[in-house]
């Protein structure tokens, strides 16, 4: 079988490549330089060329540092239906949805796909991915399935920007670990998500849309402790603000109705094996810019937007 990556230069789409290219299935992964995908010219020419069996989409608009850029929505929109175009009834193609279509301010704890809909995303890169979900929903056949993500961590993901990575990297550099607030999140370990999808590719989808979620969430501070368990060091943990923020996590039981006995892997064994990259690449980390620490930056900023949206309301 024949699958295409698309977005295999990114964190999720560069794991999902690596797996895949482990097995059986033949892998297509162009770079953005090969292929362009908001070009529905140069997508139809790649298409004439290669055969494609499955599809999944996994490339976005790269964030330019903490921020998406002005043309998100549009590009992101461009991508999608490129591709969409191209697909014939022997096709499938899996979409890498996002949690934040259900919108940051209305979250709640283990939201089902059902909420999807209630309220409307006000940014451009959520927005792009709940009018991308509406489409799947509403598209005749199935031959097009959302995998809405929630958190996700692995190898590859840049430590600069994203909790789980960001930690550890502290950790290894004997750095104090600074949460804003503490939050419950759910945290996907990046090969769970290969396996899931795994699944899919294996098995007809009952379903349009599914939350790709473990069935367990974590809070901040557990990881932080767990990092330090794990560890060699005692990074001093400290939170900034008490209580415990908005919960981000899914109902996954449609998954677990159609996956059987999936197993998704203990968080503390994930990390574990996290903390083992890292320490192989102490000396190319990026000291400055964690010293510097715009993630924090990122997570007050959020927070504070957040608390302002919900005053407003």
């Amino acid at each position: 079988m024949k699958i295409l990556i698309t977005g295999a230069e990114g964190f999720v789409g560069r794991n999902v490549a690596e797996w895949f290219g482990r097995t059986d299935h033949d892998v297509l992964h162009p770079t953005r330089a090969e292929l362009d995908l908001t070009d529905a010219d140069a997508v139809a020419g790649y298409f004439e060329d290669h055969r494609v069996d499955i599809i999944v989409h996994g490339a976005t608009t790269l964030r330019e540092v903490t921020t998406y850029p002005p043309d998100t929505c549009e590009n992101n929109l461009r991508m999608f239906f490129n591709l969409e175009r191209q697909l014939t009834p022997s096709m499938r193609m899996f979409h890498l949805g996002s949690g934040s279509e259900y919108v940051r301010k209305y979250w709640h704890r283990k939201m089902p796909e059902s909420f999807f809909g209630k309220h409307v995303p006000d940014d451009s890169h959520s927005y792009s991915k709940y009018v991308m979900s509406r489409y799947i929903e509403e598209a005749r056949g199935r031959n097009i399935v959302c995998l809405r993500i929630f958190g996700i961590f692995g190898k590859y993901e840049d430590y600069r920007y994203k909790f789980i990575s960001n930690a550890i990297v502290k950790n290894v550099l004997r750095l104090p670990i600074v949460i804003s607030q503490n939050v419950v999140y759910d945290y996907l370990c990046v090969d769970d998500f290969n396996r899931m999808l795994e699944h899919f590719i294996a098995h007809e989808p009952r379903q349009r849309c599914y939350n790709v979620t473990p069935t367990e969430p974590i809070d901040l501070l557990t990881i932080a402790r767990h990092i330090n368990d794990i560890g060699t060091h005692q990074s001093e943990i400290q939170v900034l603000h008490e209580g415990i923020g908005v919960e981000y996590s899914g109902d996954n039981r449609l998954f677990l109705a159609e996956a059987g006995d999936f197993r998704f892997t203990p968080y503390r064994d994930a990390i574990a094996e996290l903390y083992r990259h890292y320490q192989n690449l102490e000396d190319e980390l990026d000291i400055a810019a964690i010293r510097k620490d715009e993630f924090l930056s990122y997570a007050k900023n959020l927070r504070a937007a957040y608390f302002e949206k919900k005053d407003a309301q």
